[in-house]
């Protein structure tokens, strides 16, 4: 059993837990024979239930897990050990209700129904083999290439400008400007098996700084011409889309343009009540929780370029500015969760059984799993937790856009 005390120090969040013994010691001679796995064992319990006795007794917020230091323990004298811990920041809540926000108008012009129903069409769009023409603005060119600067690969200046450099089949759209500046102007009235050599000044603003400006020399080879052939827009072209006619299918267009942009109006309204809350709300975070979300918002960063296409040596070279942004992402994200989490608190906001069975069904039916799978697995992930306190937050959120000042754009 426990029994002691236990020192704050509140600048570090440490505790000092200290007196606390055991009853009941086996025989000398047992004890003396298993004396190190009978230490382990009793330091394996009562620490986690002192550590607990002592958080409650200072009535600490704790918000990291605990560090245990200088654990000192034997026959001679009681388990004595500092574990040191982040603490919830204390802070004073400005005034919450009745912010002023601005709300963009949601507006629908009918090129932006054309311009989705091209790209509808551009999905279903066929290339069939060019054999009796040459190369013509529109056309696709698939063609290998290979380019220097200066007399030497363009790698040689950089390993980001691999893509740049060579490509034995490459799709090229034969437009103004496609690829580089110029480049495709000289491929203009070529036949497939065709060589050309071609010389283009690569811009200066391009995103490979080693490359900004230099001259590139490219020997390009036509291995065939694609023409691109899209679908009619008309009923038949509607129903592959699941609607009646052409007309239905431009009002499921126009719903889910509307929706969209009433979605991203919304997120801006809720940006601005949460900049103006970290505005308004100093003080100092725990350093453990930042660093722990500043790792997570880096992985979202890395992930989102690479499935952009962007290269990994592009991504390294850019370390040190996606850690800034990660870093102060991670704090404005953390000192948003203490700023909200403490509105939920004063107005009473519970998250509910029924509320969380109801998000995990959402999320796993966005993730295309079975509900119960997608539970075990944020209980294995220790990430059921966090699905509550997203609710929260969410629910926070929800209050102030319920008292705050609307006024559209």
């Amino acid at each position: 059993m426990c029994a002691g005390a236990a020192c704050r120090d509140a600048s570090k969040g440490s505790l000092e837990v200290a007196d606390f013994q055991t009853a009941d010691r086996p025989a000398a001679i047992e004890e003396k024979k298993f004396e190190q796995e009978i230490s382990a064992e009793v330091q394996r319990k009562l620490i986690p239930q002192c550590f607990r006795e002592a958080v409650a007794k200072e009535k600490l917020k704790v918000v990291s897990m605990p560090s245990i230091e200088e654990v000192k323990f034997s026959r001679s004298e009681p388990l004595r050990f500092q574990a040191t811990v982040d603490v919830a920041p204390e802070f004073t809540l400005p005034k919450y209700k009745g912010l002023k926000v601005k709300k963009p108008k949601v507006e629908i012009k009918e090129e932006e129904i054309n311009d989705a129903l091209k790209m509808l069409a551009e999905q279903q769009a066929s290339f069939t083999d060019v054999t009796d023409r040459a190369i013509q603005l529109g056309d696709f060119a698939v063609i290998s290439y290979m380019g220097t600067s200066e007399g030497k690969p363009l790698t040689d200046f950089s390993p980001a400008a691999r893509p740049l450099a060579e490509n034995k089949q490459f799709w090229l759209l034969i437009a103004k400007d496609s690829f580089l500046p110029g480049f495709c102007d000289p491929l203009i009235g070529a036949k497939t098996g065709d060589t050309r050599e071609i010389h283009v000044e690569i811009p200066k603003e391009f995103r490979v700084p080693e490359l900004a400006g230099k001259k590139a020399d490219y020997s390009v080879t036509v291995i065939g011409i694609k023409e691109k052939k899209l679908p009619q827009l008309d009923d038949s072209f509607a129903v592959s889309y699941k609607a009646a006619n052409l007309e239905e299918l431009k009002s499921k267009i126009r719903e889910n343009i509307h929706q969209d942009r009433e979605n991203e109006s919304d997120h801006k309204v809720r940006q601005q009540l949460i900049d103006q809350l970290l505005k308004e709300t100093p003080f100092e975070l725990p350093e453990s929780i930042v660093h722990a979300e500043t790792r997570n918002t880096m992985v979202d960063i890395v992930r989102e370029n690479q499935m952009r296409g962007v290269e990994e040596d592009s991504i390294r070279e850019k370390s040190k500015e996606i850690l800034d942004i990660a870093t102060k992402n991670a704090q404005e994200k953390v000192r948003a969760s203490f700023i909200l989490g403490r509105i939920a608190a004063e107005e009473k906001i519970e998250v509910k059984e029924e509320d969380l069975q109801q998000r995990l069904e959402e999320a796993a039916q966005r993730a295309g799993k079975p509900v119960r799978d997608f539970a075990r697995q944020l209980q294995e992930n220790d990430q059921m937790e966090s699905l509550r306190e997203q609710i929260l937050l969410g629910r926070a959120l929800d209050l102030l856009i319920s008292h705050a000042t609307v006024e559209a754009e």
